[in-house]
């Protein structure tokens, strides 16, 4: 019972991140970037946290945020999953771009 209180008064990144997504699922964009804020007031390199800020920069239209984000999350964590997969996803996207632009 004590741990329990304890993450109620003192949550911690990851569950911050998990209610900013049940907030983000609400359609409640702001709340969601408020306690990502409060996230990365915690620990300002948290990976999830970067993403999750990224992702909720880009829903509020705040591109500038999100490449902000995005850029810190790929310089601090170049093996997190997530950055690996979106790597993946911008070489595909570059070489399909570039066939495409071969063949005009």
């Amino acid at each position: 019972k004590q741990w329990y209180q304890r993450r109620v008064r003192e949550p911690t990144p990851i569950l911050l991140n998990g209610q900013a997504v049940c907030f983000l699922l609400q359609g409640k964009a702001e709340q969601a970037e408020d306690v990502l804020q409060k996230s990365l007031d915690k620990d300002s390199g948290h990976p999830e946290t970067l993403i999750n800020l990224s992702i909720v920069s880009q829903f509020l239209g705040a591109k500038d945020s999100a490449k902000r984000y995005m850029s810190q999350v790929k310089d601090s964590h170049p093996d997190h999953p997530y950055v690996l997969r979106l790597q993946e996803k911008e070489k595909i996207f570059d070489e399909l771009s570039s066939a495409l632009l071969s063949n005009r």
